[in-house]
């Protein structure tokens, strides 16, 4: 995502090749993969705050603090570490966030519970008839490390589909997929790769193991996303979404199991 970073109590050039002609700013919009250099005058001793302007961004730790090293304590803070836990307690508030899709080929969507860390998500996918199924996902999970690519989870899986008459399918792996009738608790990892791709692995308890790679809102165009999946179970999606506004969208798509869909995405 683009981020609007400003950095409190302080201007700074923003070194784009231009030499003596520089920018001078106090704010930047930095766009998605971008790398920007900042270089200003530190010359006003304080604890200062670096941050993203976009609000939810700041609150999920999008922020830190600038302070001089030898300064005079700050007058406005004579507890230093207990700012600093009141700060980090911010940061990690938990969020909810949903989104559903009506579509002509069925309903799906998803439901997050999430801060800094800790990560409790459920998705789901149902058809309107049994041939498309019934299916539902969740995993509980804390992301690990400074950069937070890599997150353990422990998982639950329950999905119904009616296809065809004592129907047996292979997973690549050769196991016997157990996608079309499947009531499982599993252990797995979220770890995200350059491009902002998530690979998923998964091993139930039955012994199955499910590889996943996904990635969602891709930038197209300045309304238009697009975002797709593939998974060792055989199954795969794509699908193709019109930004209306920051709550609506127009969205059509083409999933393994379900078929081809149109229909109305909300989020919140």
């Amino acid at each position: 995502m683009r981020h609007s970073m400003h950095l409190h109590g302080h201007d700074f050039r923003l070194l784009n090749g231009q030499g003596e002609n520089a920018p001078l700013k106090n704010n930047v919009d930095i766009m998605p993969m971008e790398t920007d250099t900042l270089e200003f005058n530190a010359n006003v001793e304080g604890d200062w705050f670096f941050l993203c302007h976009i609000l939810y961004h700041m609150m999920s730790g999008m922020g830190r603090v600038l302070s001089y090293e030898n300064q005079t304590p700050n007058p406005l803070i004579p507890n230093p570490k207990l700012a600093q836990r009141k700060l980090f307690a911010d940061d990690r508030k938990f969020h909810f966030m949903a989104e559903n899709d009506f579509a002509t080929n069925g309903n799906d969507g998803m439901a997050m519970f999430q801060n800094t860390r800790w990560s409790i998500g459920t998705e789901w996918r149902l058809g309107y008839i049994d041939m498309h199924g019934y299916e539902t996902e969740t995993h509980i999970g804390r992301y690990i490390g400074k950069m937070q690519w890599f997150m353990p989870f422990i998982g639950f899986d329950w999905r119904y589909r009616k296809f065809g008459h004592n129907e047996i399918e292979k997973n690549l792996f050769g196991q016997t997929n157990t996608k079309d009738n499947r009531t499982q608790v599993s252990l797995g990892f979220n770890y995200t790769l350059p491009m902002m791709i998530t690979l998923q692995s998964e091993v139930y308890q039955d012994g199955n193991v499910r590889l996943q790679l996904m990635r969602e809102d891709i930038p197209i165009a300045k309304r238009l996303r697009m975002a797709f999946m593939v998974n060792t179970d055989k199954e795969y999606m794509f699908d193709i979404r019109y930004i209306i506004n920051k709550n609506m969208g127009l969205r059509t798509h083409y999933d393994s199991d379900m078929g081809f869909g149109v229909g109305l995405a909300l989020n919140f």
